[in-house]
C-alpha cells in the first residue's frame, strides 16, 4: 500500500460555459462520485469497520481541508484515473478502475465543475485499513485497495468520445459498473463491502434475461424491477438515473453483447 507510481500527465482541457459545467456536474453525479465524496463534494466516511478499516473520500473543494488548491488539473486527472495521488503515492480505495477510459474532454469537465463548485470547510477523514481488510488485500480479494495496480498507466487516453447508441459508447459508460459487478460484470461479493452487505448480480446478457432495453431504463430511472421490488442500497440507481437515454441505450446494448 506504500508503493509509489511515476505517471507522465496529459494535458487536460478546461471549460467555462455553464453547458460545460453542468456536464461535468451530471457526470459527478452519475459516475457514483458523490458515493464516496459526498454530494456537494466535501467528502465522506463511507466504510468504517473494525475489521476492514475506516475509509473516506477526501474533500474535493477549494474550502480548508479541500485539495483542489493543491492540485493541478493534470494532477486531478491522474487521481481520477490512475488511482495516483501527491508525489506518486498509491491512493487507497480510489476505484479508478471505473475512471481508467475516461476521455480528456470528460475528465476536463469534470474536474472544471469541481473548481466552480461552493467551497466546503472540511478537514478530510481518516484512511486507516484493518486487519482484515489488508488481509484480503494480501490474497487479491480486495485489488481495489490499491487499484493503481490494476491499471495500464502508459495507455493514450481518448481526448473524447462521440456519446451514441454503439457498442463502443455502452462499454465506455459500463466502466461506472465495474467496481461493485466486477471487471467481467458478473456480479458477486461486492469489494471491501460489509458482510451485510448483498452480493452483486450478473448484469451480463444472462443475468438480465427478465429485463428488456425498455424495463432496464425503467428500471434504473425509478430504483424498481420489472416484478416491482425495489432496489436496495449499495445500487446507486439515484445517480445512474443520471445517465442520459443514449448513455442507457448504449449499455444496454453493450450489456446485452456479453
Amino acid at each position: 500500500m506504500a508503493k509509489t507510481f511515476t505517471i507522465n500527465p496529459t494535458p487536460i482541457p478546461k471549460y467555462i460555459s455553464s453547458q460545460d459545467l453542468l456536464e461535468g456536474k451530471r457526470l459527478y453525479q452519475s459516475r457514483g462520485c458523490g458515493d464516496c465524496h459526498d454530494v456537494d463534494g466535501s467528502g465522506r466516511t463511507f466504510i468504517n469497520d473494525p475489521a476492514i478499516g475506516t475509509i473516506s473520500g477526501a474533500n474535493l473543494t477549494t474550502g480548508n481541508g479541500g485539495i483542489l488548491n493543491e492540485r493541478s488539473d493534470e494532477e486531478l486527472a491522474i487521481a481520477i484515473r490512475h488511482g495516483v495521488g501527491k508525489n506518486g503515492r498509491a491512493l487507497i480505495f480510489m476505484p479508478s478502475t471505473d475512471f481508467h477510459g475516461m476521455t480528456n474532454e470528460d475528465v476536463g469537465k469534470l474536474i472544471s465543475y469541481l473548481r466552480s463548485a461552493p467551497a466546503v470547510n472540511k478537514e478530510p477523514g481518516d484512511i486507516k485499513p484493518g486487519p482484515l481488510g489488508r488481509f484480503l488485500y494480501l490474497i487479491g480479494e480486495i485489488p481495489i485497495f490499491v487499484s493503481a495496480e490494476q491499471i495500464d498507466h502508459d495507455v493514450k487516453h481518448l481526448e473524447n468520445l462521440k456519446p451514441t447508441v454503439s457498442l463502443e459508447y455502452g462499454k465506455y459508460v459500463a466502466a461506472t459498473c465495474t467496481g461493485c459487478h466486477g471487471l467481467q460484470l458478473i456480479g458477486g461479493p461486492i469489494q471491501g463491502a460489509p458482510p451485510e452487505w448483498p452480493p452483486a448480480q450478473s448484469i451480463t446478457k444472462v443475468g438480465l434475461t427478465h429485463y428488456s432495453e425498455s424495463s432496464f431504463i425503467q428500471a434504473i430511472r425509478t430504483g424498481k424491477r420489472p416484478d416491482g421490488s425495489e432496489m436496495k442500497f449499495p445500487m446507486p440507481w439515484q445517480s445512474l438515473a443520471k445517465l442520459t437515454d443514449t448513455e442507457l441505450k448504449a449499455l444496454w446494448m453493450y450489456l446485452q453483447s456479453i
